[in-house]
């Protein structure tokens, strides 16, 4: 398997974990921030609708824009996933709360497979371009 398949195999698989995930922590807000005595439930809701933000739009630009070999939201995307990890990290150290290191980490995975599929993408069309002079 060639290097640029295998990046854009792990960009569905990553599109795929993030709406998944997404989902799965609606079921489980506990993934997101342990809240055992129900100290944090207003302010790990606002992470739950960030989350649901995100989940819609990677649904939405799945089957409307991935799906047909569109790169440019993936940027996008990568760059929003980047900024809700670092949001994230800087709304939990403003308001105390326990972010989980696991939920960062999946957001910082899903950012950079994004970006790389993007600039992958990149790549190989300068490449094609420079074969074809």
């Amino acid at each position: 398997m060639n290097t640029h398949k295998l990046i854009t195999v792990n960009f569905h698989l990553s599109v795929w974990l993030s709406i998944l995930g997404g989902l799965a922590v609606f079921n489980f807000p506990d993934l997101i921030v342990p809240d055992e005595e129900g100290l944090f439930g207003p302010l790990r809701n606002n992470l739950l609708i960030a989350i649901g933000y995100l989940v819609l739009s990677q649904i939405g630009l799945w089957y409307f824009r991935y799906l047909r070999g569109s790169r440019f939201e993936a940027l996008f995307m990568a760059y929003t996933f980047l900024i809700t990890a670092a949001g994230a990290k800087f709304y939990a150290a403003i308001n105390g709360l326990p972010v989980s290191n696991l939920f960062l980490a999946g957001l910082l995975y899903v950012a950079l497979s994004h970006g790389l599929y993007y600039f992958a993408g990149r790549i190989q069309t300068d490449e094609s371009a420079s074969h074809g002079v």
